[in-house]
């Protein structure tokens, strides 16, 4: 496979390092390679993770990270399970793709619209595609019948938190699996596509999208519908970083008393008990070992399918998550715990041991599938491809629209300080290398003023001063509010402009 295809790959990292697509525009070049030149892709997307848990995974930091590209400021601009997945899926913002939650009436996979997506893209230009795992919110076995796109569908359909009681699609022929831990079947299932693939066409690339289901909470039968427990790690870690403590304990925002310049439904919440938050870490951190070590397995079988040179493998989360942080467990907020993500990425073109600086969101991530497999989308893309960056170091975009869903009370992911009766928008905003604003609108009405956030990270970085109503910052705030309403509208590569400076604080 590897020689046959090698004088055809020479020519892709060449372009790869010469800068690739625009870094604006989603469309394929004039003139695209050849089928046999474009690289496989292969997203591994875990769920839940935060950024900072990357130190609990060695064999990903090695096998990608050390020998590949890491972003510096990866993030999930709307950091929920559901519209993640949907801006990777469509590569739109939630304003467009229509998920704005992870729950009905604005929110699940109900709510999605239902123009093509990307692996039809994909398809169309010769790739043959694969998914594994948890789908959008709300993704059943009646909704996996009519999904398009996908030449293997093995998602998950029932049970797709208990880990080791659950059923998977498996192209319309569901298997109950009762024993098994998912993140080893979605593993086996993805290598055997592999070697599949590879045995079937040696010029046609393919794209895996493996989407496992740790560290997320585990939900169990032992209580109601609304009852989540920490995630269940594989029988070999259970136990095994025992006395590991969560490191948010030390960060001055660990249950930091919420006040008046708090959103309101953040003020009043308990202190979280050191004891739970410990717990907690290390049920997901021991999770997160199934998922360290299939990577590896799956390196190795790209290797022995000859197919590792020609593959671009990408390691991300759909959102980050915070421990304690505000007193609040869960993700949602606008702050950095949630909002950043791990995105790791190695393959043909890609320089070793590179930190990426500037901001990558999930959109840029669709967007950049499509670049490198010269697909061709029906309109202009929300996200912006990274190619350009993994040559240049730095990405091209300034800044991201910050954005969230209201979710209804009690369907959440086992979250504190959930937002009671609000249907809309939760959040509006706007973040860039240094500042995060946010306006949360008023459920009394368009005529209640909203609740407004504005944080400096730069001289901030655990986001602890709300400076909305710092006379020093008017003219910051203004042009935030500026920023945050043309982007609330945008599409295509007005979702990503560029913007002058900021106005420096007076005085």
């Amino acid at each position: 496979m590897l020689l046959h295809r090698l004088c055809a790959l020479v020519l892709l990292p060449l372009a790869l390092l010469l800068g690739g697509v625009a870094p604006t525009s989603p469309a394929p070049p004039a003139v695209a390679a050849p089928l046999e030149a474009r690289p496989n892709v292969v997203v591994v997307m875990v769920d839940d993770m935060a950024a900072t848990d990357l130190r609990w995974m060695p064999r990903i930091r090695r096998v990608i990270g050390a020998r590949g590209v890491t972003f510096a400021d990866g993030i999930s601009p709307n950091p929920m399970c559901c519209p993640a997945r949907a801006a990777f899926l469509t590569g739109e913002e939630s304003h467009n793709n229509g998920v704005w939650s992870n729950t009905q009436p604005n929110g699940g996979y109900a709510a999605l619209d239902g123009d093509p997506r990307l692996p039809e893209w994909l398809q169309e230009v010769g790739y043959r595609t694969a998914f594994f795992g948890k789908h959008l919110n709300g993704f059943k076995a009646e909704q996996a019948a009519s999904e398009p796109g996908w030449d293997v569908l093995d998602a998950l359909v029932r049970g797709v938190y208990s880990y080791r009681n659950f059923t998977t699609w498996n192209d319309g022929d569901p298997v109950d699996v009762r024993r098994g831990y998912v993140t080893d079947h979605l593993s086996d299932a993805a290598r055997r596509t592999v070697r599949r693939f590879s045995r079937q066409d040696a010029d046609a690339p393919f794209f895996l999208w493996i989407s496992h289901v740790g560290p997320h909470n585990a939900r169990t039968t032992r209580c109601d519908p609304g009852c989540w427990d920490p995630p269940i790690p594989a029988a070999r870690d259970r136990g095994d970083l025992a006395g590991v403590r969560s490191p948010t304990r030390k960060l001055p925002s660990f249950n930091r008393a919420n006040g008046e310049d708090a959103p309101p439904f953040l003020r009043g919440l308990e202190r979280s008990s050191r004891r739970s938050i410990d717990t907690l870490h290390q049920r997901r951190v021991e999770t997160l070992r199934s998922v360290d070590r299939s990577v590896v397995h799956l390196v190795r079988t790209l290797r022995r399918t000859d197919e590792l040179d020609d593959t671009v493998l990408v390691f991300t989360s759909d959102n980050g998550y915070l421990l304690g942080q505000y007193r609040y467990v869960g993700k949602r907020l606008p702050y950095e715990d949630a909002v950043r993500v791990p995105l790791l990425v190695r393959g043909p073109g890609v320089p070793a041991g590179r930190e990426v600086t500037g901001t990558a969101t999930t959109a840029d991530l669709s967007a950049t599938v499509v670049d490198l497999a010269g697909a061709r989308p029906p309109a202009p893309l929300d996200g912006t491809s990274l190619v350009p960056a993994f040559a240049d170091g730095v990405t091209s975009r300034e800044s991201a629209l910050v954005q969230t869903g209201a979710s209804i009370q009690g369907e959440g992911d086992g979250e504190v300080g959930q937002e009671p009766g609000l249907r809309g928008w939760l959040y509006r905003g706007y973040r860039d290398e240094r500042w995060t604003y946010v306006r949360y609108p008023d459920p009394a009405g368009p005529d209640t003023p909203a609740f407004e956030e504005l944080f400096d990270r730069q001289q901030d970085p655990f986001e602890l001063e709300n400076l909305a109503s710092s006379a020093r910052h008017a003219d910051t705030l203004a042009e935030l509010r500026s920023r945050a309403r043309r982007l609330e509208g945008c599409s295509g590569s007005s979702c990503h402009p560029v913007w002058g400076p900021v106005p420096s604080p007076t005085g």
